[in-house]
C-alpha cells in the first residue's frame, strides 16, 4: 500500500490507523503508552502549530487565529467575550501573537529561510508498508516531490550547541529516519535530504538550519526499527499472551551515575 495525499486535513491524518513517528515514540515507552488516549495539547504545542500554519499555510492563518485580549482583572469574562467574537479560532495571548510575528519578520530577513519555501508542497501525508505494518508521514514541507524534506521547529535554544539536545530529548534522529524511508518508498525518491529549520520562539529569535550526520541518522533508524519490531512482536503473539506494560517480571535497575555520590566503582 502506497498513498500520497495532498490537502489531507490533519484531523483526517490523525484518525487514520497507520503508525507515525508519534505512534512510536509512545511504543518507545511501552505499548500502554501507544494505547493510551491522546494528551490535549500544550500551549507550547499549540504555539508551534501556529507558527506553522503562519509559515507554511498563511492563507490559513487568520482563518484559524485571533489574537487574544489584553488581560485584566476581568480576564475570564473578556476571554469568554473573545471567543464568542472568534468562533471555531484558537485565540492566542498578546504575547504569542507577538511573538509570531517577530518569529516570521526575522525568518524574512535570513538568507536562506525564504529560499526553501519558494516552491514546495506543505502537509503532504504519506503513507506506506513495511514489515506488514500500515506506516505513515506528514512531512511540513517537500521539495521537488521529496527531494527535499523540511522538518520546520520552534526551541528555546536554536544554537548548534543546544539543538543537538532537543534532537536527543524529543527524538527527531528518529524522526528524521521514519520520514526519509517513508518518502523513499512512496515517492521512489531514492536519497532525500531530510534539514532541520529551527526558529527560536524567544528573543533574538534566532534561526539555525541542520542536517544531520550519518551516525545520527543510523541511530535514528535503528531506534525507529526497534519500535516497530515491539509493535509487530506485540501483534504476532496470541492475544491471551500480550503484555503492553513495562515488564511482567522484576527487572533489576541501577542508579544514573550520578547518583553515585558515596561510592565509587
Amino acid at each position: 500500500m502506497i498513498e500520497v495525499i495532498k490537502n489531507l486535513s490533519n484531523e483526517e491524518y490523525h484518525k487514520r490507523k497507520e503508525v507515525g513517528k508519534s505512534d512510536l515514540d509512545k511504543i518507545n515507552k511501552s505499548m500502554d503508552h501507544y494505547f493510551a488516549p491522546p494528551k490535549e495539547p500544550t500551549e507550547k504545542m499549540e504555539f508551534g502549530s501556529a507558527f506553522h500554519t503562519m509559515i507554511l499555510e498563511p492563507d490559513k492563518f487568520e482563518k484559524l487565529y485571533a489574537k487574544g485580549p489584553v488581560e485584566d482583572k476581568r480576564s475570564k469574562k473578556i476571554w469568554e467575550e473573545a471567543r464568542a467574537e472568534n468562533p471555531g479560532k484558537t485565540l492566542l495571548k498578546v504575547k504569542e501573537w507577538e511573538a509570531l510575528h517577530k518569529m516570521k519578520e526575522k525568518t524574512e530577513k535570513h538568507p536562506r529561510f525564504p529560499k526553501y519555501f519558494e516552491q514546495g508542497e506543505p502537509e503532504v501525508s504519506v503513507f506506506w508498508d513495511m514489515q506488514d505494518v500500515g506506516c505513515k508521514c506528514r512531512p511540513d514541507w517537500l521539495i521537488n516531490d521529496g527531494e527535499y524534506i523540511i522538518d520546520l521547529k520552534t526551541s528555546a535554544d536554536a544554537s548548534e550547541e543546544g539543538f543537538p539536545r532537543a534532537i536527543n530529548n524529543f527524538r527527531y534522529h528518529v524522526q528524521d529516519a521514519w520520514y526519509t524511508v517513508g518518502v523513499k518508498r512512496a515517492l521512489r525518491i531514492s536519497r532525500p535530504e531530510f534539514v532541520f529549520i529551527v526558529v527560536e520562539n524567544v528573543e533574538p529569535y534566532s534561526i539555525g538550519i541542520y542536517v544531520l550526520d550519518q551516525a545520527s541518522k543510523d541511530e535514528g533508524w535503528q531506534v525507529a526499527d526497534k519500535n516497530l519490531r515491539r509493535y509487530v512482536d506485540y501483534y504476532n503473539k496470541p492475544e491471551e499472551e500480550r503484555f503492553s506494560g513495562y515488564s511482567p517480571d522484576a527487572v533489576e535497575v541501577s542508579l544514573p551515575r550520578y547518583g553515585f555520590k558515596e561510592t565509587i566503582y
